[in-house]
């Protein structure tokens, strides 16, 4: 019987240059800490599924930890602290204050009590640490969100930014993220994005010896919701 990470996510994408890990590259860069500054910073990644987050973090010189509630997803990577959680319900089992920062992409959609996943990343986090959370956009993936047939909550860019206000984050920002590497170094081409994104959705699905063309148009139409928050000084 197929497992749910082989039927969604058949890709391992622990390559340098892989999706996972030019993500992990951009959000340490962009909102955690890379090369000597990340030293010593320990980081969460939260519904680390195979492990993609937990390379890419490790090769910025962050220290990663995971959480998961799945098997297939605790036996991923033998080398990373790996723990199993029920983040609908249970308190993470890490003591206060024990991040400088946690993540999740992709995390969620899947999550009915967002506010346990929220108020335990805050608990874990040092006061003045970082959260960044990824989640689709509802106004641009309403179509095809329930196509995961996992998917129990959507957000909109409020809402996001409302629940982590609610559950005690300060400096709270939700803006769209595109899923394309060349955008986050030249955003001038987000003009080309929305030029792109007026293409019929039909084009999105087509053969795969034109995969790359329809992973722009596809990423071009479908945005994320990128949240960034700090844990309060106390």
């Amino acid at each position: 019987m197929a497992s749910y990470l082989e039927t969604v996510y058949f890709r391992n994408e622990y390559g340098q240059n892989d999706y996972p890990q030019l993500l992990c590259g951009h959000i340490a860069k962009t909102y955690f800490w890379t090369g000597e500054s990340a030293a010593g910073k320990k980081i969460l990644d939260i519904g680390s599924g195979k492990g993609n987050h937990l390379m890419g973090f490790n090769r910025c010189g962050l220290t990663p930890c995971g959480l998961d509630k799945r098997k297939e997803c605790l036996d991923v990577l033998k080398d990373f602290d790996i723990r199993e959680c029920d983040i609908e319900k249970d308190p993470f089992p890490y003591p206060d204050g024990y991040f400088d920062g946690v993540f999740s992409k992709s995390v969620l959609e899947h999550v009915t009590n967002t506010d346990n996943f929220f108020r335990q990343s805050l608990r874990v986090l040092r006061p003045g640490g970082v959260a960044v959370f990824m989640t689709p956009d509802w106004r641009s993936q309403h179509e095809f969100f329930w196509d995961d047939y996992t998917h129990v909550k959507a957000f909109t860019r409020k809402s996001l930014q409302n629940a982590m206000l609610i559950n005690g984050f300060e400096d709270v920002r939700c803006d769209y993220f595109l899923q394309l590497p060349f955008v986050w170094k030249y955003p001038q081409l987000n003009l080309l994005t929305r030029l792109i994104a007026l293409l019929p959705d039909s084009l999105k699905w087509r053969d795969r010896e034109e995969s790359d063309f329809r992973r722009l148009i596809r990423f071009s139409k479908e945005k994320m919701l990128l949240a960034v928050g700090r844990k309060p000084h106390e």
